[in-house]
């Protein structure tokens, strides 16, 4: 699979007013990269004003580093817009980092209300957090509790030792063969581990990249050995939750036309090389095709995909 197949950003909106706040909030606070990029609005159609407000976190050393970042993107919505609603389909955005509660105490002392870390059975040492405009975020350690060795160096992003990673775009499916068999077999997408964190919680976690790295278990996607090893990686992913107790008819709120208004969650973007969108449009019926390099369609839930190859 090439470097070119890659997570472009998640798309979220945000109140105009509450823009400025957005902005301190991940280049100030969180440290990512702020760029605002103009952009037709033909193309990008859930993006009124021609703006795309991009937060990354980008690695200097791009010698040592040669996957494309992955970044939280930002358009401004005029409207009201919901971004907690019944049967919501879209959950968080995952930043994985080397030391959870030092990122905590970070950010305390800037004022932003998050508690310490814990450990979450099998599945992970984690927090979580909103933003000013109330999108769900998940701070995610890249080992777990007892296998933690804390560092002394700091200064970086989050108070980290090194640069954090968006290292998931966290959305829940009805459907977990069929949702499955689209991002593997439709998107092309790698399913790099699985978790099932017991029958106190009854869901399974699907974790999908865009990558040719195989899993220390490959013969288990299930083991827990594959976890923090996928935490580790460099690039982002699709992590789907499927629950295990909902109803054959359920069905999840993923779009604007599914009767909770506009969402905070407008969808996801992935960059593949044009062969690969070309595949992929001609096997989704009802795909959007904008030209040789743009395609929009939905997986099998009803969350937007923008695909592009410039």
């Amino acid at each position: 699979m090439s470097v070119n197949n890659y997570i472009k950003h998640n798309i979220l909106r945000v109140q105009e007013h509450k823009l400025n706040s957005i902005i301190h909030f991940y280049n100030k606070v969180c440290g990512m990269v702020y760029e605002c990029k103009t952009v037709s609005n033909n193309d990008y159609p859930y993006c009124s004003d021609g703006k795309l407000h991009l937060f990354t976190y980008k690695h200097t050393d791009t010698q040592t580093n040669t996957h494309s970042p992955t970044s939280v993107c930002f358009v401004v919505e005029k409207t009201k817009f919901s971004v907690s609603y019944r049967n919501q389909g879209y959950w968080k955005i995952g930043l994985v980092l080397q030391d959870v509660n030092k990122a905590v105490k970070y950010l305390n002392k800037e004022g932003v209300s998050v508690g310490p870390g814990s450990q979450f059975v099998d599945v992970g040492f984690l927090t979580s957090l909103c933003d000013p405009q109330g999108h769900c975020i998940e701070l995610l350690q890249d080992t777990f509790e007892g296998n933690f060795k804390e560092r002394k160096e700091k200064g970086g992003p989050l108070d980290q030792p090194y640069l954090p990673t968006l290292g998931q775009i966290t959305i829940r499916c009805a459907d977990a063969e069929k949702t499955c068999k689209f991002y593997s077999e439709v998107l092309g997408m790698k399913l790099l581990c699985t978790e099932v964190p017991g029958n106190r919680y009854p869901f399974t976690l699907y974790f999908f990249a865009y990558t040719q790295e195989t899993p220390p278990r490959a013969d288990d996607l299930a083991a827990v050995e594959n976890r923090e090893w996928t935490y580790q990686r460099p690039y982002c992913q699709i992590e789907i939750q499927h629950r295990h107790n909902t109803s054959s008819d359920f069905a999840y709120v993923t779009g604007d036309e599914q009767g909770a208004g506009t969402l905070g969650h407008a969808g996801f973007a992935l960059h593949v090389e044009k062969e690969l969108l070309q595949e992929i449009a001609g096997k989704c019926e009802g795909a959007h095709v904008l030209g040789e390099n743009l395609v929009y369609l939905e997986d099998p839930d009803g969350y937007l995909i923008q695909l592009s190859s410039d």
